[in-house]
């Protein structure tokens, strides 16, 4: 005999899509005017994987909020809506559907996303308070780093891993996810451009930071397209060079400039002007 998903079973999968890096979307009907097939309370998940588990109607109706479900994730923004559970009579504010149970449900969708894990490329002068910031805020660290004096638990000890050695066989250790943000503070000129190529070209969605100078930034997206990199795989999504233009001079200012324009990019704010815009759609 199958078990019955229950609620905590919808929030346990869902809490298990968040720690795998994905976003969820949790759906409860919150209102309900006469015949529907699940009452108020009714919990259903969907990942931004397009997994779902759970159900709060089935048919048209759960077609129409997985597809609700994956724009709000989209858009990372909570929604609220209702949907007619028939096709005529329909109230302007009301989704119509073509089921015969004559209710109309009110649904709301919240978007649930996971800590972001910054993915730290480089752990000496800017990347330490990079970490420390970081950290800080909330985010989730991973350090990178071929010197183990500069990447170790001393060092960075709420980092939740350290990997020493070569830049592109370390990125090689990490299975990415979408909430990802790889920073780049290497400092050694091939190994930033391999760090940045790899991440390009090998599966990673997130945003980058490349710290670099105007002429290295432009060097590096000019390999990058000799090399047969499409610019639409990174445009848009590379910031380089990396951090609001604040006049910033020491390795601590820098590190502020660059988590600032981190946040302004996932909260997305209005940006002040920043040094160079080599990368902008």
């Amino acid at each position: 005999m199958v078990k019955p998903m229950s609620d905590v079973d919808v929030l346990n999968w869902a809490l298990g899509e968040v720690s795998k890096g994905n976003r969820v979307a949790l759906l409860m009907i919150i209102g309900k005017e006469g015949s529907g097939p699940r009452d108020i309370g009714a919990l259903m998940a969907v990942s931004s994987t397009g997994s779902k588990y759970g159900t709060i109607g089935g048919g048209e109706l759960e077609s129409i909020l997985v597809k609700e479900a994956l724009s709000a994730l989209s858009e990372n923004k909570p929604r609220r809506l209702k949907i007619a559970l028939r096709p005529e009579n329909i109230p302007e504010d009301v989704i119509k559907t073509k089921m015969l149970c004559g209710g109309i449900v009110e649904v709301f969708i919240n978007v649930i996303s996971p800590k972001p894990r910054i993915i730290l490329v480089g752990g000496g002068h800017v990347g330490k308070p990079l970490g420390d910031l970081a950290n800080v805020l909330g985010f989730r660290v991973v350090v990178i780093d071929k010197n183990p004096d500069l990447a170790n638990t001393a060092r960075y000890p709420y980092a939740e891993s350290i990997l020493v050695g070569e830049v592109i066989d370390s990125l090689s250790k990490l299975e990415f996810t979408e909430s990802d943000i790889a920073i780049i503070a290497y400092g050694e000129v091939e190994s930033d451009y391999q760090a940045l190529k790899y991440l390009i070209t090998r599966g990673f969605k997130g945003p980058i930071w490349a710290l670099c100078s105007r002429r290295r930034a432009q060097w590096m997206l000019e390999r990058l397209k000799a090399e047969g990199v499409n610019p639409e795989d990174f445009v848009g999504r590379v910031h380089m060079p990396a951090g609001l233009d604040i006049g910033s001079e020491t390795p601590a200012e820098i590190a502020v400039s660059i988590i600032a324009e981190v946040i302004c990019e996932l909260k997305k704010c209005k940006k002040p002007v920043k040094s160079l815009s080599l990368l902008s759609p």
